[in-house]
């Protein structure tokens, strides 16, 4: 119970790790207020979620949006007057092709969705969690951490999270506020799903490559999260971790 009585914001809370992260918080306590497109998702996650120790309250909230996500945060805020976590986990994907087949629609959607979202996020946040402090955990993936094959502007936007991660973090560590990202490798998500659909199935043609364990269960991966949000993590800011079963590595 280290979230109890505690008020945490997740953004793309509907689905995939975003779910996962919205129940392992309500789990231990929390009131998490989440954000996204699909108001029978967001209806469902609450409905899954009622029974566990916290709460969980969805807010339809498009994350390309600057006065949306303004409006989203300030709801939760206004729950007890204090935000102690965020976690921005807002993001899509595109069809696989080479740099120049991509077309400029695909990219300035994922650079609004991706990377925006995320400054959004943190433009908003952050003021909230000055007087009393708090975390802050953005959502890339271990296509940050190097060339992205056939995935550019995925990979370009997850490298902008870090890179903005990092800068914040910097901005605010005398000031009690802790920015990390987390970047997870394959999860077992509908993302995943797309993906090896847009691939034919064939994993060794999955950018980033596949753990020898399978894909994660997102789950898991929500763990190190909420490590990242609890004062177990007190010294702990500016730092990208990076969870994908080691296939990474080297």
């Amino acid at each position: 119970m280290r979230f109890s009585d505690k008020t945490i914001v997740v953004t793309g809370g509907t689905s995939g790790l975003g779910e996962a992260i919205v129940k392992g918080f309500a789990s231990e306590g929390a009131a998490v207020f989440f954000c996204g497109l699909l108001d029978a998702e967001g209806a469902r996650v609450e409905m899954e979620t009622a029974p566990l120790p916290g709460t969980a309250h969805y807010i339809q909230a498009d994350v390309r949006s600057d006065e949306a996500v303004a409006a989203f945060v300030r709801l939760a805020h206004g729950h007890n007057d204090t935000l102690h976590a965020a976690v921005n986990n807002a993001g899509i994907s595109h069809a696989a092709a080479r740099f120049a087949d991509h077309s400029l629609d695909t990219v300035e959607d994922i650079v609004r969705t991706n990377m925006m979202g995320v400054w959004h996020g943190m433009r908003h946040q952050i003021p909230l969690m000055l007087e009393h402090g708090g975390a802050i955990i953005n959502i890339a993936s271990i296509l940050s951490r190097s060339g992205a094959e056939w995935m550019a502007p995925y990979g370009m936007s997850k490298h902008a999270v870090v890179g903005m991660s990092k800068s914040a973090a910097l901005d605010y560590a005398d000031q009690g506020l802790r920015i990390n990202t987390v970047s997870p490798g394959p999860m077992q998500t509908p993302m995943f799903d797309r993906a090896l659909e847009d691939i034919g199935g064939d994993m060794e043609k999955f950018a980033g490559g596949i753990p020898k364990t399978g894909p994660a269960d997102p789950a898991d991966v929500a763990k190190t999260v909420l490590y990242l949000a609890s004062d177990e993590a007190a010294s702990v800011t500016g730092a990208n971790f990076i969870v994908d079963g080691g296939v990474s590595t080297g």
